[in-house]
C-alpha cells in the first residue's frame, strides 16, 4: 500500500539510518532494555563512591579522635567539641548511605540516589551550623571533610544524570512497546475491515445486477400484451370507481331532504313514542344510503310517509317531505341507483381480481426490487462507514508510526526507518 511505503519518507532517507521491520522492533527493544553499559557506568560511579567513602571515613575518625589545642579558650572549646559530636554523628549516617546497593538496576540506583540526596542535605545542614565551631578547633580536618562532601555532591550529580538518562530510555522503551502493539493491532484490524469492504463491494455489485434484472423484467412485462391488458383494465377500473362515487353522491343527495324527518323518527322511536318496523333500513338511508338493502328501501319509505304527520314538522316542511317521499316511491329512484351501484360493485370486484391475477408477477418483481433497493442502501451505508474506519485506522498508523520512529531514533542515537511491508496481509 502506498500510504505504508510513504510513512517514513521513501528511499531518500539517510544511508546511516537503522532499518527495522515492525515485527523485529520488540526484540530490538528487549536488547535495549538490558543495556550492559548502564551497569558499567553504575559500577564506575559506585567504585569512586567507595573511594570517597573511605576518605571521608578516615577524616571522620581523625576528627573524632583529634585533640584540640590546649590554649583554646574554654567557651570556644566546649562549643567546638559539642559541634564535633553532631558532625561526627551526621557524617557516620552519611557514610552508611554511601554504601552502594548490591543490585545494579534502575530501581535500586534510583532509591539509593534519592536516599543519598536526602542524607547529604541533612548532613550539609548540620555541617553548616557546626562548621565554624569545629573549624576553630580542627581547621585542616574540616577543610578535608568539606572537600569530601563536595566530591559526594558532584558524584550525585553524575549519578542523577546516569539514572535520569536510563529512566528516560526505559520510558522510551515502554512507550515504544505500547506503540508497536497498537500499530500491529490497527494493521490487523484494518486488514479485517478491508476484507469486509471487499465482501460488501462484491455484494453491492450482485445486488445492483439483481435490481437491474428486476427492472428490465418489469419493463418487459409492461410492454407485453398481458401488461397492456392490465393497464387497460386499470383505466376501466378508474372509470368504474368514478361512476360508483357519483352514484353514491346522487343517493346521498336524494336522501338529504329527508334528514330532518328521519332524525325525528329515530328520536321518537327511541323514546317509545312510535314504533318502526324498518328502523335499520331508515338508519342506513340516513347515514349510508349505498348500504341500504335494495328490497327494503320501498317499504322503509312507505313507513316514513305514514309517520310524517306524527313527527311535528312545520306544515311547509311536512308538505315538502311528503312530496319528496312520494316522488322517491313513485319513481323508485333510490332502488334504481342501488341496483346500478350493486352491479358496479360486482363489476369492480371482478375487475380487481383480473388485475390482481394479471399483475401477480409484476407485484412480486416490485417487492423484490424494493427489498433489493433497501439492501443496496444498507450496503452503501456500511461501505461508507467502513471506508471512514479504514481511513481513520490508516491515519492512526501514520501518526503512531511517526511517533514510534522518533522514540526509536532517540534510543538508537541515529535515524530509524521502519519497514511496515508484510505487516498488513494482502487482500
Amino acid at each position: 500500500m502506498k500510504w505504508l511505503k510513504d510513512v517514513f519518507g521513501g528511499r531518500n532517507s539517510d544511508s546511516k539510518a537503522l532499518c527495522l521491520k515492525l515485527s523485529e522492533t520488540g526484540a530490538w527493544l528487549n536488547d535495549r532494555s538490558r543495556d550492559p553499559g548502564f551497569e558499567k557506568r553504575l559500577e564506575d560511579i559506585y567504585r569512586r563512591m567507595d573511594e570517597i567513602r573511605v576518605e571521608l571515613s578516615k577524616d571522620v575518625k581523625y576528627l573524632n579522635s583529634a585533640e584540640p589545642d590546649k590554649l583554646t579558650p574554654p567557651k570556644l572549646l566546649r562549643a567546638g567539641l559539642a559541634a564535633r559530636g553532631e558532625v561526627v554523628k551526621q557524617m557516620n549516617s552519611l557514610l552508611d548511605k554511601l554504601v552502594p546497593p548490591k543490585v545494579k538496576d534502575i530501581e535500586s540506583a534510583s532509591e539509593h540516589h534519592w536516599a543519598l540526596v536526602k542524607g547529604l542535605e541533612r548532613t550539609v545542614t548540620t555541617f553548616g551550623r557546626a562548621k565554624s565551631y569545629v573549624a576553630a578547633l580542627f581547621p585542616k580536618i574540616i577543610e578535608s571533610i568539606n572537600s569530601d562532601l563536595t566530591k559526594v555532591s558532584r558524584l550525585l550529580v553524575e549519578l542523577e544524570e546516569v539514572v535520569g538518562k536510563r529512566r528516560k530510555e526505559q520510558e522510551e522503551i515502554w512507550y515504544s512497546r505500547d506503540l508497536v502493539i497498537s500499530i500491529q493491532e490497527a494493521l490487523a484490524s484494518n486488514t479485517d475491515r478491508k476484507a469486509s469492504l471487499k465482501d460488501n463491494e462484491e455484494n453491492l455489485f450482485r445486488q445492483k445486477a439483481s435490481l437491474k434484472n428486476c427492472e428490465e423484467e418489469m419493463k418487459r412485462l409492461a410492454e407485453s400484451a398481458e401488461g397492456r391488458e392490465v393497464e387497460d383494465l386499470k383505466n376501466r377500473l378508474d372509470h368504474l370507481r368514478q361512476e360508483q362515487t357519483a352514484i353514491e353522491a346522487e343517493m346521498a343527495d336524494l336522501v338529504a331532504p329527508l334528514a330532518k324527518a328521519m332524525t325525528r323518527m329515530m328520536k321518537q322511536e327511541a323514546s317509545s313514542r312510535i314504533t318502526l318496523q324498518h328502523r335499520t333500513v331508515l338508519e342506513l338511508l340516513s347515514t349510508s344510503p349505498k348500504d341500504a338493502p335494495h328490497e327494503d328501501i320501498g317499504n322503509a319509505l312507505e313507513e316514513l310517509r305514514t309517520k310524517v304527520a306524527a313527527l311535528g314538522l312545520k306544515d311547509r316542511k311536512k308538505e315538502r317531505t311528503l312530496e319528496h317521499v312520494e316522488h322517491l316511491i313513485e319513481k323508485r329512484s333510490l332502488e334504481d341507483l342501488k341496483s346500478r351501484h350493486s352491479k358496479l360493485v360486482e363489476e369492480i370486484r371482478d375487475m380487481e381480481q383480473r388485475i390482481e391475477s394479471g399483475s401477480r408477477r409484476n407485484v412480486l418483481l416490485k417487492e423484490e426490487a424494493s427489498r433489493t433497493r433497501k439492501a443496496i442502501r444498507s450496503i452503501e451505508a456500511d461501505l461508507a462507514k467502513g471506508r471512514q474506519d479504514v481511513a481513520l485506522l490508516e491515519e492512526k498508523v501514520r501518526r503512531e508510526t511517526s511517533e514510534l520512529r522518533e522514540r526509536l531514533s532517540r534510543l538508537a542515537g541515529r535515524p530509524v526507518q521502519l519497514d511496515l511491508q508484510g505487516e498488513e496481509p494482502a487482500i
